[in-house]
């Protein structure tokens, strides 16, 4: 049998152990538990949880930027086209879309973060349909605005993708 003294001994050893393990992981550099780079908190409650709701959790959901109808993205289309007069209406009218779309997406939002879970999953359902009515309000102007353009503009707007437009502005843009 074990004597006492020397499983005192051991158990004292392992919590100095346990806790130097503990002290170590917490002075570590960095942004701590979860990714943090970006905007994009993924801890606790990260799929609509509490973690979520909070510091401005529920208005990053809810804004028409974080959809992609924010005015940012037009203004990238602008400067990546250069539209002509024959052109500007059509862009407009895709503004304006899309102005529409950002409106209704912002409606869709409560005022007050869901309480239970089947309230969110209701918040999730009215959100992704408002999201699908926004598309489908914003492609037609869009598709439209497409067609006016001449081929070396459809290149130039083709080629264009995420890292070159710069997304992670989203968070940062003002209308």
């Amino acid at each position: 049998m074990i004597p006492t003294r020397v499983m005192l001994i051991a158990a004292v050893g392992f919590a100095v152990a346990l806790l130097a393990q503990l002290v170590q992981a917490q002075a570590q550099p960095g942004p701590g538990p979860g990714m943090h780079r970006g905007g994009w908190e993924m801890g606790p409650g990260m799929m609509m949880g509490p973690g979520r709701w909070s510091r401005g959790g529920m208005r990053a959901l809810c804004s028409p930027r974080a959809a992609g109808f924010g005015a940012w993205r037009l203004e990238q289309i602008e400067q990546i086209v250069k539209p002509d007069e024959k052109q500007r209406k059509a862009f407009d009218d895709l503004r304006a879309a899309s102005d529409n779309a950002a409106k209704a997406l912002a409606g869709a939002c409560p005022a007050e973060a869901p309480a239970t879970v089947s309230a969110r999953l209701a918040f999730m359902e009215t959100r992704m349909t408002a999201m699908l009515d926004a598309i489908k309000t914003v492609r037609p102007a869009f598709d439209a605005f497409y067609a006016t353009l001449d081929d070396e503009q459809k290149r130039r707007l083709d080629r264009s993708h995420p890292r070159r437009w710069g997304w992670h502005r989203w968070r940062n843009y003002e209308r």
